[in-house]
């Protein structure tokens, strides 16, 4: 018993579970935009857009906090792994109720393909303040135009972020505290550059509520750590 919690609360071996779930999240991620099109090319897509879109003001200054979360959940396992207090069995855990997570949207985007608010911004001349040159507003536009419109709802950049702030309110209380401005900026962000709608934004909050309670606490955590019990005895 003594050994395996010794292994389990285990810096490198933490750092080694991490890797190939960081490389499975990946893999996952970049099939987003495949699944997306494939929902839109078989069921006729469906516009959330709702008043509170309508009255919503680009602000392009969240455009950088946004794109910066999108490394949190990846590289979030290096910090783990530094938390004598998590275990491999939480960080793995943790890991896979994003999959799961994300598979389970996925799902949802092939029967229930959703449009976006609209591409961020279209024009440079009148927002040619907001950018250091031209050459970096048309590669975000292109950015824009390949990531929009199917997969509105519920937003995958949302999801992670809500699993990952509910794991670290549980387990991380100082990281959390850390975190929550700047994931909620992050999130936000989704609607306010108009990548998402304010309901994508809501159902991908939902999204990480289910995947932090129900998905990882009483299926995926709840298995792997009975099944080390099981295996100490």
């Amino acid at each position: 018993m003594k050994l395996i919690e010794k292994y389990n609360h285990n810096l490198w071996m933490k750092l080694l579970a991490y890797i190939p779930l960081y490389f499975l999240l990946l893999a996952v991620t970049i099939c987003y935009q495949f699944i997306c099109e494939f929902g839109g090319a078989h069921f006729k897509p469906t516009s959330l857009k709702t008043i509170i879109d309508h009255w919503t003001p680009v602000n392009i200054y969240i455009m950088w906090p946004y794109i910066a979360c999108l490394t949190y959940v990846p590289i979030s396992g290096l910090l783990f792994a530094l938390n004598r207090k998590i275990s491999v069995v939480q960080l793995t855990s943790f890991y896979l109720s994003v999959i799961a997570t994300y598979l389970l949207t996925y799902l949802i985007y092939i029967f229930f393909p959703t449009t976006a608010s609209e591409v961020m911004l279209t024009s440079y001349q009148e927002n040619a303040h907001l950018f250091i040159n031209r050459g970096m507003f048309e590669h975000l536009q292109e950015m824009y135009k390949m990531s929009t419109p199917l997969g509105d709802f519920p937003s995958l950049h949302v999801a992670p972020l809500m699993l990952l702030g509910l794991f670290l309110y549980h387990h991380w209380k100082i990281l959390f505290w850390i975190f929550l401005p700047l994931g909620f900026l992050g999130a936000i962000g989704t609607f306010v550059l108009k990548f998402h709608t304010f309901s994508g934004f809501i159902g991908g909050g939902i999204m990480g509520i289910l995947g932090y309670y129900f998905i990882y606490t009483k299926l995926i955590y709840k298995n792997l750590n009975r099944k080390m019990q099981q295996k100490s005895v």
